[in-house]
């Protein structure tokens, strides 16, 4: 068997999906490529997720992603060996209608968003 693809992305995390994705969305023959079982095996962490380049792709990602919750305030800390300093931002803005932060947990999202990939007709 021989196939031929026009591109081949290594890796189902977030930004090696949303390359695919993007890809087979416009009409080219992908194949991405997992080092783990399945798309998120291999991941036990948690993320912040910037919803903006998503919606871009996905518009109505938020009907079927799996999100934990929205962020309503970001803590910064900066740290060395002896000493540390912090700060908090907290706005209205952050409980718009369409959130544009959320805590997401690795696996499941990386799991639905590999899945998304092969709805737009990549091999993953």
């Amino acid at each position: 068997m021989n196939r031929k693809f026009d591109a081949i992305v290594v890796g189902a995390g977030p930004s090696g999906d949303a390359a695919a994705y993007t890809m087979a969305r416009s009409g080219l023959k992908v194949l991405q490529l997992e080092r783990g079982e399945y798309p998120g095996a291999k991941n036990v962490q948690g993320a912040i997720l910037y919803a903006d380049a998503l919606e871009k792709m996905i518009p109505d990602f938020r009907s079927d992603a799996p999100l934990e919750r929205h962020i309503i305030e970001q803590r910064m800390w900066m740290l060395d060996d002896a000493s540390h300093v912090g700060t908090h931002y907290r706005s209205d803005d952050f409980n718009e209608k369409k959130p544009n932060r959320y805590t997401i947990m690795r696996a499941p999202f990386d799991k639905w968003f590999s899945e998304k990939v092969r709805e737009a007709g990549a091999l993953v």
